[in-house]
C-alpha cells in the first residue's frame, strides 16, 4: 500500500469511528483530520466532500458484508436470496442503530449514485432465475420499508426477517 492509499484508509478509519461516536452531522472535518493526523486539506484532496467519504466508507462496509453472505449464499428464488442477504444487512444497520438512521437521512436524495448499486443487487437476486424487473423493485420495496421500520422502532433483526418474511410470502414469483 503506497502513502496516498494509507492516508486515504486513516482518513476513512478515522472518519467512520467519529461518524459511530458522534453521529455524522456532528462531526467536522476538522475532527475527522485531527483523528487521521492530517491536515485539513488532505482530507479534501482524497475526499472533495464530508458527503462523498460517508458514501465511500458505507460502499466499502456494505461490500464486505454482501461478501460474507455470498460466502453462503445457496438458494435460488430471489426471495430466498433477499431473505439470506437481509439477515445479514440487518444485523449490520443495527449494529449501529442511530448511525445508520443518520446514513438514511443523509443518502435517501442521492438516488442517482445508489440507482446502480441496487440495480446489481436486484439482477444478484434473480441471477439463478429469470429477471423480472417489476418484482425486483417489489422486493426492494419490501426489504427497504422493513428494514426502515426496523430503524424506526426498537425491532431486533429476527422480528425485521419475520415481517420480511411474511410481506415476502405474499409475492408469487
Amino acid at each position: 500500500m503506497d502513502k496516498k492509499q494509507q492516508t486515504r484508509k486513516q482518513i476513512m478509519t478515522a472518519a467512520w469511528q467519529l461518524f459511530a461516536e458522534h453521529g455524522y452531522a456532528q462531526t467536522s472535518t476538522r475532527q475527522i483530520a485531527n483523528a487521521a493526523q492530517v491536515a485539513t486539506g488532505t482530507i479534501f484532496s482524497h475526499f472533495p466532500t464530508k458527503l462523498d467519504l460517508l458514501k465511500e466508507g458505507l460502499q466499502d462496509k456494505l461490500d464486505a458484508t454482501l461478501a460474507k453472505a455470498g460466502e453462503t449464499d445457496v438458494k435460488a428464488n430471489p426471495k430466498d436470496r433477499l431473505q439470506h442477504y437481509a439477515s445479514y444487512l440487518y444485523d449490520f444497520y443495527l449494529g449501529q442503530r442511530e448511525f445508520s438512521r443518520e446514513l438514511f437521512r443523509e443518502l435517501i436524495w442521492q438516488w442517482d449514485e445508489l440507482e446502480a448499486e441496487l440495480e446489481d443487487f436486484k439482477h444478484k437476486l434473480f441471477s439463478r432465475t429469470q429477471y423480472h424487473a417489476i418484482a425486483a423493485n417489489l422486493l426492494m420495496d419490501c426489504y427497504f420499508m422493513t428494514l426502515l421500520d426496523g430503524l424506526h422502532g426498537q425491532q431486533t433483526q429476527e422480528t425485521m426477517l419475520t415481517n420480511l418474511r411474511g410481506k415476502l410470502s405474499l409475492i408469487k414469483l
